[in-house]
């Protein structure tokens, strides 16, 4: 029993330290698939391995302005990420006790440590960056319990194991608006184009690159890697709830990965008050959605 009891335990661990060893290799594929949609040759596909390689072994600067808050928020958006993997239903272990709201608050909690150690930095383009990061949440928050109901209306619970169970390969107008919405939400968490853009180095446009300004070294490099396992995890969400696909799941995270470098490809970053717009009529797209259930 007690071998059983460890079992159930070890593999949603050995889960997540998989979906943090391959974090960084989506992200690659997304960065190579938008360059050959522009017809650039791009990075290697391991280039965000190399890059955090590089940020671990160069020296943390932190100015005397800054309080303990700013040492805490990357080790805290780092954790918030790894249990939240570790909800992730495993198909594995009997231990299925990830539930919905306790993912997305887990996230949120990354986010609102991050947003906190910008202001907390005495700088007036991390502040920026960090009034935005919490203007964009208080638009995407909402939008995204929204989505959450439409996947518990549709399961009839709030396991994310149960959830994945009911997602069938049966496209309907409900599950085909639920798809749309949660895919625009899963940009909008991760800071993609159209709602901000990960590559730009231009502070006035930045919001949550904007939060990293003065971060280095180490703190750095945990900071790129929790934000990768994040976008790790919403993919990884969105292909087992809303993607009705009978494929294994690793087709579908790279599909997913690659729609998310056409959708960069075609589209440009819009202006910062039309985001609530854009997410108010996301949040139109999961009303016509529960209706149609």
């Amino acid at each position: 029993m007690n071998i059983a009891i460890f079992n159930d335990f070890l593999f949603p661990f050995v889960q997540m330290l998989l979906l943090i060893a391959l974090a960084p290799l989506v992200s690659g594929i997304i960065k190579k698939t938008k360059a050959l949609l522009q017809n650039r040759r791009g990075a290697d596909l391991l280039q965000d391995y190399y890059d955090l390689r590089k940020w671990w072994k160069k020296k943390t600067i932190i100015t005397p302005y800054t309080g303990f808050v700013f040492m805490l928020a990357p080790f805290m958006y780092l954790l918030s990420t790894m249990l939240a993997a570790f909800l992730l239903p495993n198909m594995m272990s009997n231990m299925n006790f990830g539930d919905i709201f306790v993912f997305v608050g887990l996230l949120a909690i990354g986010r609102f440590f991050m947003a906190l150690s910008s202001f907390d930095a005495a700088s007036a383009f991390g502040g920026m960056g960090g009034s935005r990061e919490v203007y964009v949440a208080t638009c995407v928050e909402p939008v995204m319990l929204l989505a959450v109901l439409t996947a518990i209306l549709k399961s009839g619970s709030t396991s994310i194991y149960t959830m994945a169970l009911n997602n069938g390969t049966q496209i309907n107008v409900a599950v085909l608006l639920a798809c749309i919405a949660f895919f625009i939400l899963l940009l909008a968490e991760n800071g993609r184009i159209p709602v901000d853009n990960p590559d730009t180095h231009l502070e006035l446009t930045m919001i949550h690159e904007c939060m990293l300004l003065e971060y280095s070294g180490r703190l750095l490099a945990v900071i790129h890697l929790a934000s990768m396992i994040k976008n790790m995890l919403f993919i990884v969400l969105f292909s087992l709830i809303f993607l009705p696909m009978a494929i294994p799941l690793a087709i579908k995270v790279i599909i997913t990965a690659m729609g998310i470098a056409v959708m960069e490809s075609l589209n440009n970053k819009m202006r910062l008050f039309k985001v609530r717009a854009y997410l108010l009529a996301t949040g139109g797209l999961l009303l016509l959605a529960i209706v149609a259930q």
